[in-house]
């Protein structure tokens, strides 16, 4: 009976081992398959996640690839800049060497320098007013002799003519100061081209002019607020090349009123008349008639006359309404109205 019992004891331990073995066996399954499970899971998440991924890099592509597109339809991608080479460096010195400055420096300098050369070429003081004058030559002992202007850089012309308008050739001349002075002269003509050298110089001239034995003294000055551009010297006498009297045989007075006139300054304090045909004009001045025109009046007798190069001339005679004249060995009337 007892190893009946024991018997079934042992059997009944055997098979509870078992069932603990089959349990724990039962377990581990159980968490093997939990872990399985568990990573089966992740590498599905990791799927999606991947899917997810891809799907939003294509939606991206597919935009920014029609945004370029539709950008090539309007413009053209520019090219690609080519990064510079060894001979592109050389290049660019080279030019740095020829032309350190930019265009625009090279503006400004030539600026500066046109700037700068004006400041050099102006005067510091007010550039001389220009004057045009007739001179009548006195040769009588104690007489002043005529100052003729000059300035440094302006040219004066000295134009010798003698009573009736003529030219009076010149012989020779002489300058008291060559250094300070410059005297350019063809020998033929009568005429003297005289500048000066400096701005402040002061000489003195003596001309021989052809035919006449005493020489025309002048003072030569520079430096001053009027230069003489051009000075006809008209000295008392007639000249080789004078013309022959046509009425009376009168030599100019030396009445600086009728030089005035004949450098075109009316009269002081005259009246002016009308003169038909426009051959000349008249001023009444002091009771007497003062006619200026490049006729030779006949008639009436004229008291005095002075005359210009260019063939101008002025006379002094009494109040006439009628002037009988010659114009190109014509006798013509002039007729004056206002008396």
């Amino acid at each position: 009976m007892r190893e009946v019992l024991r018997a079934n004891t042992m059997k009944r331990m055997f098979i509870l081992q078992v069932m603990v073995l089959l349990a724990a066996a039962h377990e581990r399954s159980f968490a093997v398959d939990s872990t399985y499970e568990k990573l089966n899971q992740l590498v599905q998440q990791a799927q999606a996640e991947q899917h997810a991924s891809a799907q939003g890099n294509d939606t991206t592509t597919f935009t920014t690839v029609s945004a370029a597109s539709s950008n090539t339809e309007n413009t053209e991608e520019p090219p690609r800049k080519r990064p510079p080479t060894l001979r592109d460096e050389a290049f660019k010195q080279l030019l740095d060497k020829i032309s350190p400055l930019t265009p625009d420096q090279i503006i400004e300098m030539r600026k500066q320098q046109d700037k700068a050369q004006q400041a050099v070429a102006t005067t510091p003081n007010t550039p001389p007013r220009p004057v045009s004058s007739t001179l009548t030559i006195d040769l009588s002992p104690g007489v002043t002799p005529p100052v003729i202007r000059l300035s440094a850089g302006f040219v004066t012309s000295l134009v010798f003519v003698d009573s009736t308008g003529q030219p009076w050739p010149i012989a020779d001349y002489s300058l008291g100061n060559p250094k300070n002075f410059n005297i350019q002269w063809d020998k033929k003509t009568n005429t003297l081209f005289i500048q000066s050298t400096t701005a402040y110089s002061s000489a003195n001239l003596a001309t021989r002019l052809a035919t006449l034995d005493t020489p025309v003294m002048l003072s030569l000055v520079s430096g001053q607020r009027e230069v003489d551009y051009r000075v006809d010297l008209q000295v008392q006498g007639r000249g080789p090349n004078a013309l022959p009297p046509i009425a009376g045989d009168n030599l100019p007075t030396g009445n600086p009123a009728l030089l005035s006139v004949l450098d075109g300054i009316p009269p002081p304090g005259s009246i002016e008349l009308e003169v038909t045909g426009g051959v000349g004009r008249a001023w009444v001045s002091k009771g007497k008639l003062i006619f200026r025109t490049q006729l030779t009046v006949l008639s009436p007798a004229w008291s005095a006359t002075v005359s210009s190069a260019d063939g101008t001339r002025v006379y002094e005679m009494v109040q006439t309404p009628l002037i009988l004249a010659s114009q190109n060995g014509k006798p013509i009337k002039v007729v004056l109205k206002g008396l």
